[in-house]
């Protein structure tokens, strides 16, 4: 199956934008924590080596969204919290993976995907996050598959450098939806209420705190991430993840790389997720 129109549209621009960075050419582009192809509000962990690096890195992913091809129509209330997409159909690299399906993600629930390896959960979770069937923009999307990138920043301040974005886009929301004609009550008393829950007052506390139950200790915090090893790179991508609470946290084996006393933090820790969260995980117990 052919890609739709929006995403053929899409991947031109991705193309575009990848031609004009080869040819040494300065334009605005997508935040090096996005998904290649995505929306900015699809922000994706990933390593950010030197340029060359980059750019055959952006090439492979551009190369794997050509190969998936997915189709769906969104009949959720686009300017609601619920995402219900019907007769959604994937395939990648020929082989059709889903059929004709209805996803109903409703805000405040979790899920777990199960099925055998190979059966196509990674290609779900990264088609959803790509946005290949047009979601809301006012949803943001995080997806975790990658490393955090390499850098003087430390844990911490990697981790709080991600919220106060998500702050700003925030408050540029509230301020768009406050001067709009037709005031929109229940998107605005919304975007307050994440606001709220975002809390810029006890950033660093509560970083520190989600870095511990992942393993961190103090003196890890500090430490650079560049001089960290890929294992705990991904502890603070993970951590990040939760920090910044998206309306839709996508969690592809998030037990990966974790020790016991991790694994056990991150199950209570998810267990009151608020939003919509969605994980797959090689562990029937993580799952249970």
């Amino acid at each position: 199956m052919p890609p739709s129109a929006s995403k053929q549209k899409r991947l031109a621009e991705k193309a575009a934008k990848q031609s004009a960075k080869q040819n040494g050419t300065t334009s605005t582009s997508t935040p090096n924590d996005s998904v290649p192809g995505s929306m900015s509000h699809t922000p994706l962990t990933s390593i950010s080596a030197a340029n060359s690096t980059d750019d055959l890195t952006s090439m492979a992913k551009l190369q794997i969204a050509t190969d998936r091809s997915a189709a769906g129509v969104l009949v959720s209330d686009a300017k609601g919290r619920d995402i219900k997409i019907d007769s959604y159909t994937l395939s990648f690299h020929g082989r059709l993976l889903i059929e004709g399906a209805e996803i109903s993600l409703n805000y405040g629930q979790r899920y777990g995907l199960l099925g055998e390896n190979g059966s196509g959960k990674s290609t779900f979770l990264q088609s959803i996050a790509e946005r290949d069937i047009e979601i809301p923009p006012h949803i943001d999307i995080y997806l975790v598959r990658g490393e955090a990138e390499p850098s003087d920043v430390n844990a911490v301040e990697f981790i709080v450098a991600s919220a106060r974005e998500k702050v700003a886009k925030l408050e540029k929301r509230i301020e768009d939806l406050s001067i709009a004609d037709d005031v929109d009550d229940a998107a605005l008393e919304a975007a307050y209420e994440e606001l709220e829950e975002m809390d810029p007052n006890t950033f660093e506390t509560k970083a520190g705190s989600i870095l511990h139950g992942l393993g961190f200790s103090q003196a890890m915090m500090a430490r650079p991430t560049k001089d960290m090893s890929g294992g705990w790179r991904m502890r603070v991508a993970l951590a990040r993840a939760l920090f910044v609470k998206p309306h839709l946290l996508l969690l592809d084996e998030p037990t990966n790389h974790l020790d016991l006393g991790a694994v056990v933090w991150l199950e209570a820790y998810l267990s009151t997720y608020n939003h919509i969260l969605v994980i797959t995980s090689h562990s029937q117990d993580f799952m249970d």
